[in-house]
Parts: structure tokens; C-alpha cells; sequence
């Protein structure tokens, strides 16, 4: 599974849309007395669990709500997705990072000054103790406990002092903006010239994703990779990194 930019924000996107609360160590999971119990219980986050707390929480249950921290949100987007426990199916113990040790492991990073507007970037208070998703026009969504509400909000990047911003180091950045180049696409724009399968992997052998009628606008990356005896185009699909034959696309 490739996790990207684009994907990250998609994903934001649709968790603004459900019932949310901020829950300090909470990694996007359906709001249970189960799971109050669980994030409550551990040592580091039990004073930011008082009892008026708890019992708000616990007035949720049944209702459709779903708890995270701020850092839980990004993590939720690779470990799995939003849900019951269940979404910790992808979950890696090396990518469990808390906001200072992901800029900390994150090869592309700085001062918010130098942020390039690449959708998908995360963005950092200066005592890493809080984080976001930048997701363009200026727009960042964030799961908070604050005066911007309590939850998966949305709000301007200038509303907040962030002071640091970094590319996820468990995403692949498919936005085709760089620190040189910001607001300037690197994608090459492609067309099918006839129906082609777009799969997972560079061969016969990679799960189909989709297939693409004739004429369909494409996002190719410019690399290709020869296996089974094609040369496969690697392209931008739903987000995603994906390939076809290069023979059927024109660009």
C-alpha cells in the first residue's frame, strides 16, 4: 500500500465530515467506554482525562462520534483508517511517531517560511506539541481540543503560529511541487489512446485498480519500469501511485 499527499488530504476531507472529539492519544477510533478507558489509562495522557472530561465523552457513546489527537489523525490515515478498533490492521510500531519525533525522522523539512504550498504537508507548533494538514488555498485540517472547537476542524494556516513544516517520512509526496519549484506541477499530462488496465504494481501480475476507457486524462510521473516484458508508465491514479502499459497512453 502507497500512502501520499493527496490520499492524506481525501482522507482529512472526509473526516471533517463525521462527528469528531478530541481524544489525547486516540487514533481515530469509534467512541466507546472501552476506548475512554484505554487512552485514559495511559500514564503519560491521565491528567488531560479529568472526570468532567471523561463524563463528556462518555455522553457521546452511542452517537456516532469518533475520537483522535492531533498526531492520531495523520497516523490514522496509514494505520488503517477511521473506525473501531479494527483500523490498527495496519498498524507499524516504527511509524507510531508522536509530532517532534515525525519532523525528527522526516528527510524533507523547516521553518514554516520555507513551506512550499504542497497539499498534503504537515505543518508544527514550535514546541512540537500540536499538528496539521495542510490541504491548500491557504487551509489547514487539524483535530484539536482549542478555541478553533473540539475535534476534526478546518482552518487558516495564518489562524495559528505554526512554526515548522515537514513531509510525513511513512507518505510519498505525489503532489509534483518541490522546495524550487512551488505551485509549478512536475506531472506530465497523458491520454489513453485506447482502454487500458491501471494496476497496483509494474506488472501482469499487480492488482488491477481500474480500468481506463479511451481518451482519459492521465497524471504520469515521467518514470517507467520494464518487468514481464512491458515498459510501464508510473502514474498519479485516485491519489495513488500507479502503472500501465506506456504503449497505450500518449502524452
Amino acid at each position: 500500500m502507497t500512502y501520499t499527499n493527496s490520499g492524506l488530504v481525501a482522507y482529512c476531507k472526509e473526516a471533517l465530515k463525521l462527528k469528531t472529539v478530541y481524544m489525547w492519544g486516540g487514533l481515530f477510533r469509534e467512541v466507546t467506554q472501552g476506548y475512554i478507558n484505554q487512552v485514559s489509562g495511559i500514564k503519560e495522557y491521565a491528567a488531560q482525562y479529568p472526570e468532567a472530561r471523561k463524563a463528556h465523552l462518555k455522553s457521546l457513546i452511542g452517537k456516532g462520534y469518533y475520537g483522535c489527537d492531533c498526531v492520531g489523525l495523520v497516523k490514522s490515515y496509514y494505520f488503517g483508517g477511521v473506525g473501531t478498533a479494527n483500523n490498527a490492521k495496519g498498524y507499524v510500531g516504527a511509524w507510531d511517531y508522536g509530532v517532534g519525533t515525525m519532523y525528527n525522522a522526516a528527510k524533507v523539512k523547516g521553518k514554516i517560511a520555507t513551506m512550499p504550498k504542497k497539499e498534503g504537508v504537515l505543518v508544527m507548533t514550535s514546541d512540537f506539541g500540536h499538528v496539521g494538514v495542510y490541504i491548500g488555498n491557504g487551509e489547514v485540517i487539524e483535530c484539536t481540543l482549542s478555541s478553533f472547537g473540539d475535534g476534526v476542524v478546518k482552518t487558516k494556516l495564518k489562524a495559528r503560529n505554526w512554526a515548522w513544516w515537514c513531509q510525513c517520512p511513512v507518505i510519498v509526496d505525489d503532489t509534483g511541487v518541490t522546495n524550487n519549484t512551488a505551485n509549478k506541477s512536475e506531472y506530465i499530462s497523458g491520454k489513453t489512446n485506447a482502454p487500458v488496465n491501471v494496476r497496483e504494481k509494474a506488472s501482469i501480475k499487480g492488482t488491477i485498480v481500474t480500468k481506463l476507457p479511451k481518451g482519459t486524462d492521465v497524471k504520469l510521473t515521467g518514470k517507467t519500469t520494464v518487468n514481464d516484458g512491458y515498459n510501464w508508465a508510473e502514474m498519479l491514479y485516485n491519489g495513488k501511485i500507479c502503472y500501465c502499459d506506456k504503449q497505450w497512453i500518449n502524452s
